[in-house]
């Protein structure tokens, strides 16, 4: 064990004898659900309490109940991830969200209701906070506030998803009826004074509104969003989980370790410097000739500090190195002797493992669902993301977007039934505000247009 090298964490060790780095080591360190018009509710499977881990009130998000938290912590290390899924989240979100009195309608309807409600900073908040978590987590927990006589749905804010949790499904009737909100999970549970414990509504309910307006005394409801993830009865599992899983963020997380814990540990020789036996003597004289050990050693160490300013001085970058050299009397050649400076060939290239990295950062996009070109992604194979690319992927982007849109939007054409928007626009439809690209190629200027989900 005396041959293996580690990193300072502990996580990377380096095998000299097998020249072998080795990665991945432990680190040191009761609701109805039909209305008047279904004569059925929606089937709800429901899990058997044996295979759904947790406390006596809350339904755990992973075996510890601390998925959200460990995947923040792994996703956090990352380059992409996080800016990807910001940059997502901000084009879903793009110029906001404006209300027409049907799809076919590009204006915003004449009402000071609505534009107050879509141009309010909590709202705006919102979008940007929801779709962040939709993307992330492919779960959202939003929070409506009613007013103080129940009449209107006030605010519309977004409850941070890594701090929600589901409490227990109701066994008999399979619904997920409350939800948990705490900061603290993992190292919390649904008693604790800091958790609040909120209603949710069955976004399958079918006079869901009714039941808020008169079913329930409560103030404020979450209307649970998720997108559909196989097998996933409380938690939906986004699909750029799966380069986690699959130990892609492993491999990528292993390439910058490896270089930098080459960089500190590895000996690089760039130069090799050959002296004659007879320079000392040629050059210093008497002095070497008739010096003593120390003398000797004096002048050697006097000549190293020379040369490695010379060699590695900022200073004298592009300089040349001069050094003294004579002809051999004895040497019928005539050749020249002196100081013999052999710059060495690096066989690690410093591009080593640049290509491997450049096909990890590629996979890690397309499972985050966005295209390379668009995010300025450069590799061998992609030397540059040109404006007609970045353009069509836009529209292409935008075309995908639809269904996840339409999940942020839920919430609000709820809110647009419960105020009595609905009534005075029948065919209110909310759309984003999205500008589109110039086009290079044409010359076309930059067009804004209103995007229905």
């Amino acid at each position: 064990m005396s041959e293996v090298v580690s990193n300072t964490a502990g996580n990377v060790a380096y095998l000299p004898t097998a020249k072998a780095v080795v990665t991945g080591l432990p680190a040191l360190k009761g609701v109805p659900r039909s209305g008047a018009e279904l004569g059925a509710a929606p089937t709800q499977p429901v899990v058997k309490r044996m295979e759904s881990p947790g406390d006596s009130l809350i339904t755990y998000w992973g075996e510890a109940n601390d998925y959200p938290q460990k995947v923040i912590e792994i996703a956090s290390k990352s380059t992409i991830i996080p800016a990807a899924i910001a940059d997502k989240s901000a084009l879903w979100v793009a110029g906001g969200v404006i209300a027409t009195a049907d799809k076919e309608s590009t204006e915003m309807v004449d009402d000071d209701e609505i534009y107050k409600f879509l141009t309010d900073t909590t709202f705006e908040r919102y979008l940007i906070e929801c779709a962040s978590d939709v993307s992330w987590w492919w779960n959202a927990f939003p929070e409506f506030i009613l007013s103080r006589d129940r009449s209107k749905i006030n605010q519309l804010h977004n409850n941070e998803t890594a701090y929600c949790r589901w409490g227990r499904q109701n066994e008999s009737t399979g619904l997920l009826d409350t939800v948990y909100f705490n900061a603290n999970w993992p190292n919390a549970n649904a008693l604790d004074k800091e958790t609040e414990k909120l209603t949710a509504i069955d976004p399958y309910l079918s006079n869901r509104v009714d039941w808020v307006r008169t079913g329930s005394k409560d103030f404020k409801f979450v209307y649970p969003l998720s997108l559909p993830s196989p097998g996933k009865s409380f938690y939906q599992l986004a699909p750029w989980d799966a380069t986690r899983t699959s130990g892609w963020l492993d491999y990528l997380f292993s390439i910058p370790q490896f270089k930098k814990f080459g960089m500190q540990n590895k000996m690089t020789l760039r130069y090799h410097i050959e002296v004659p036996a007879e320079y000392w003597s040629k050059v210093y004289g008497e002095r070497w000739d008739n010096g003593s050990v120390a003398d000797k050693l004096a002048i050697r160490d006097e000549f190293l500090s020379s040369m490695t300013e010379k060699l590695t001085n900022v200073e004298n970058a592009n300089k040349a190195v001069m050094t003294d050299t004579w002809f051999d009397d004895q040497d019928r050649g005539r050749d020249q002797v002196g100081i013999k400076i052999t710059v060495l060939d690096d066989k690690e290239k410093e591009g080593k493992y640049n290509e491997d990295y450049s096909d990890g950062q590629a996979n890690l996009l397309y499972a985050l669902g966005t295209d390379p070109s668009l995010f300025g992604f450069q590799s061998k194979d992609i030397q540059r993301s040109g404006g007609s690319d970045k353009s069509q992927s836009f529209n292409i982007f935008i075309a995908k977007s639809t269904p996840y849109r339409s999940r942020i939007l839920e919430p609000l054409k709820f809110i647009a039934e419960y105020n009595g928007w609905k009534k005075r626009f029948p065919r209110l439809t909310f759309k984003f505000d999205d500008t589109l690209m110039k086009n290079l190629s044409t010359g076309a200027p930059i067009a804004k247009t209103a995007t229905a989900p």
